[in-house]
Order: structure tokens, then sequence, then C-alpha cells
């Protein structure tokens, strides 16, 4: 495996996605405030849906490579997503009731990647020869092909989000009123409950996710290519953060014998569950902040999640090895979100993927108890999630995984969009008031997805 600077494309990030789409398949995710990466497939991809018996974790593990860390984000390794109705694999989840856009499980063998320092406006690449070569031919494309130096400012959103559909508010507020008759009764403690939208789709994803990023800045948004396929993410929440320590800073690896630890490595874990949304589009934003962090509801609310991802954790980290920060509001482009980090470190001998295993589908967007949150949603929601609440992966063959929980995110395909956005239910929620979170929520992903 090779690294090297990058020279700057004259049409930068836009040119390169513009190039790399016409290619064929792509992947490109923003990793917290610092890096961009884009890369794209080797090979054929892991597949997994529901009912299909084949061992894809198994595939996924003999799939990975080992790499010394180098500084810069997936020198190799996976990419891709687990939707939803992918947690099947993990925990007693109903059947899902109508097709996905996207396969539930897709995981894609990568050689290298290109990474934009955002920090230090500076592009690496690294991989092996064949995908050093490939870069560079993107990079050449991208530099001749001048339109590309303006299509991402050429993209227009709509002036506002298009109407949700007919009878969606009282579907949504009547679901919101069953689930609180069920918290009374015990049933559950918190849920997430989402409903979805549906319209023509916008001609140039590319364009308009990069007009969305531009628009309302997200730390883990991406852009995913897949034949004729496009996944345009806009997420705020950490699902999984996971890296080793020690071992001289080489990281856990894993390769076709299948686990491999190196001596004295510490595999740590960090989660980011988001509860709590205001907006900051009103006259004053600060009040709005401090209004979200005095709200009991939004404590609460954030407090049930927190508690459960810490439990869900604690299936996989050693003895008092859990531990939780403190609540804090966080910008999240045109919105205020509150949230509240968790971290463990792992068992001896375990990876990225037992850490996958014992927190997916994400607790904040399922509820608590997780199981018969799950099934609520399953009774109240009116058709399958498919990507959105579960997440797009990242996984280095130096042991770096990243993986967001996939909200604020739409499939185009077939020249449709799909979009779901939902809100936490908890004992004193409004209907009226849950719905008109969800409507802001999806304003910004809306308007860029939706054709006029």
């Amino acid at each position: 495996m090779k690294q090297q600077p990058f020279p700057s494309p004259e049409a930068g990030l836009a040119g390169l996605l513009h190039a790399a789409a016409q290619q064929g398949d792509l992947f490109c995710m923003d990793l917290g405030p610092r890096w961009t990466v884009l890369t794209w497939p080797a090979g054929e991809a892991i597949r997994w849906s529901w009912g299909d018996g084949s061992d894809w974790l198994a595939r996924a593990r003999a799939a990975g490579g080992a790499s010394p860390r180098t500084g810069q984000p997936l020198p190799g390794g996976l990419v891709g997503w687990l939707g939803y109705e992918a947690g099947a694999n993990f925990e007693r989840m109903p059947a899902p009731r109508g097709a996905r856009p996207l396969d539930d499980l897709l995981l894609w063998r990568c050689e290298g990647s290109i990474a934009w320092d955002r920090a230090l406006d500076r592009w690496w690449v690294q991989g092996d020869p064949g995908f050093l070569r490939q870069a560079r031919t993107l990079r050449a494309r991208a530099g001749q092909a001048s339109p590309f130096a303006t299509r991402s400012s050429a993209f227009t959103p709509l002036p506002a989000p298009p109407l949700p559909p007919p009878q969606a508010a009282s579907r949504y507020q009547d679901a919101v009123a069953t689930a609180l008759d069920r918290i009374r009764q015990g049933w559950v403690y918190q849920v997430n409950l989402a409903w979805e939208q549906r319209g023509p789709a916008v001609t140039d994803p590319v364009g308009a996710w990069l007009a969305l990023r531009s628009a309302n800045p997200a730390e883990l948004g991406v852009l995913i290519r897949q034949g004729s396929r496009w996944v345009l993410g806009n997420s705020p929440e950490l699902s999984l953060r996971a890296r080793a320590q020690g071992a001289g800073g080489r990281a856990q690896t894993q390769g076709a014998g299948g686990r491999a630890q190196t001596p004295g490595a510490q595999i740590s874990v960090h989660s980011l569950p988001i509860k709590g949304t205001a907006s900051r589009l009103g006259p004053d934003p600060a009040a709005a902040r401090a209004a979200l962090l005095a709200s009991e509801k939004e404590r609460a609310e954030l407090t049930m999640i927190v508690d459960l991802v810490r439990n869900d954790l604690g299936r996989v980290a050693v003895a008092g090895g859990v531990q939780y920060g403190h609540r804090r509001a966080r910008v999240c482009g045109d919105l205020w979100h509150a949230e509240q980090g968790v971290a463990a470190r792992l068992r001896p001998g375990l990876d990225a993927w037992d850490a996958i295993a014992a927190t997916f589908p994400p607790g904040s967007v399922t509820g608590a108890p997780k199981v018969e949150a799950m099934r609520l949603i399953h009774e109240l929601e009116e058709g399958p999630r498919g990507i959105y609440t579960g997440s797009v992966v990242l996984l280095g063959d130096d042991g770096e995984l990243w993986s967001n929980v996939a909200i604020r995110t739409a499939t185009i395909a077939d020249g449709e969009a799909r979009m779901h956005v939902g809100a936490g239910i908890v004992a004193d929620s409004s209907p009226v008031a849950e719905w008109q979170e969800t409507l802001a929520k999806a304003r910004m992903l809306a308007r860029h997805v939706f054709a006029g």
C-alpha cells in the first residue's frame, strides 16, 4: 500500500465526484469535521437481504486486510451500508412488509481512497498500484472536463420542500397517539416513529448532494452510486467510531484466516446518540438552544437512549469499560440537536464487527426497550425503512471504523426519490408537535432530492 500527496484537481471535490460518477459506482463519505473520503469498489459486492441464509459476516471478515495506520482514513477496506432491516442479523425483528429500494446490506471491497483534509485543504491518495493508477486517471478527467467546475453551483434546490402526501399528517399523528397509549400501558418507554415521502427525483444527484452539504453541513454525509441507484445522506449522527490503541500504532486487523489481533492492541469505540431538536431559523437561535437544553422532555428522551447504548456496548466491553459524557447542544445545519457521547473498550479478541452486532440497529432510532420498540415500529409504520435508520459503514484495513446513523438520507432509483423522517416519542410527546418536528428535519433534504 502506497501513500502520496494528491495535487488538488482544478474542479475540486465537485470535479472528482462528477468524473467518478461517469465511470461507475462510487462511495463518498464525510468523516467528522475534517475528512472527506472518495473511493470505488474492486470486485463483487457482499450482499444480504431478508431471507438470505448466507453468512455475510464471515465473508466481510475474510474480505478485510491488514495495514498500519497512515494518518489518513481508509488505506483500503470495506465500505457500504446496513439497512434497518439488516437488524434481523442481530436482534429479534419482525419480517419487513414490502420491497426495499436497496439491498438490506451491501459491502464493497476497495483498494484505496482519495482523502481530502478539509482543515488543511490538502488531498491524499493511498492504495495499491492499481488504485493509484485509477486515481490519477480520475484526476485528469476531473481537471479536463471544465463543466465539472461549475456543475455544483449550477444546481438549484426547490425554494420550499414539496408538500407531504395527502393524509400523511393525520396518519402520523394517529400513529403517535397509539404509541402514547402503549407507553402508558408500559409496553415501551420510548419509540422512534417515521413516515415516508416519495416523489420525482432530481436528475443530478451529485450536484444535489454538493449543494445540500454546502447549504446544510453535516459531519457524516454520504453520496453513493450503486448501478443506477443513488444514496444521498446528510446525517449529523455518529453510530460508531472504533480504533485500536497500542501495539505500536497498528490496529486490529481481519484477514482471510479470520480474526487476527495484534498483541497488546485495545479497541476503543465511541457512539454519539442524538435526541432533541430545535430550529435555528427563528429570530433568536440562542434562545432556542437554551430551551432545548432546559427541556425536561428532551433530557429524559436522550437519557433513555444513552442508557440503551450503554447497555448495548456493555455486551462487548470489558468490565467497567463503558463511560458516558455530558449532554450538549450542537449545530447541525439549520437545527440544534442535543447529543451525549458513550465510549467503551472492547474485550480482548473482539473487533469492530462485534461492536456493530451489539448495537445495531442504533438505539436512538428504535427506542427502549429495543425489541419491543421495533415491534411497535413494524405495527405502526406503513412499510419497511430500507437504508433509513441503518448505518453507512467505512471499515479500513487499519481497523478504523466509521459508521453513521442513516437519518436525513434519501434513495433515488428509476426517477423516484424516497426519504423517511421520524421523531422520538415519549410519555409527554404531543402528536402535533412531533409532526412539526419531522417537517423541520425533512426540510433541507427534501428541497434537494425532489424535483420541482
